[in-house]
């Protein structure tokens, strides 16, 4: 949703607002990327983004919790890791600039 919720204040031309979902894996691990090209999280807050109640938006639009829930069930739960940075991308010959989520999973979980 925060990737939806940034391409939708873009003025930027419809076709160019993108959101891919990646899934990949190795021998040991699931991984998912999630990356926008919403042009990526300000420097010095993307370090904030996983903690609790931490919200860019409007009191009324976002409570600061998904990221961090997203964080407890991801570390705590499935014994993952979850991290985000800003990256260029090519697609179809142009550049763009956005987030990147990154989850990764153990194939198999000891619980």
């Amino acid at each position: 949703n925060n990737g939806s919720d940034i391409l939708k204040t873009k003025v930027d031309c419809e076709d160019e607002k993108y959101i891919f979902i990646n899934l990949n894996e190795d021998e040991k691990s699931v991984i998912i990327e999630i990356q926008d090209s919403g042009g990526g999280i300000p420097k010095g807050i993307i370090s904030k983004v996983f903690e609790p109640y931490f919200t860019t938006k409007h009191q009324s639009k976002g409570t600061g919790l998904g990221l961090y829930m997203t964080h407890k069930i991801v570390e705590d739960n499935l014994k993952g890791s979850i991290f985000v940075e800003n990256c260029k991308f090519a697609y179809k010959g142009k550049s763009y600039f956005g987030a990147k989520f990154t989850i990764k999973i153990p194939k198999v979980l000891k619980i």
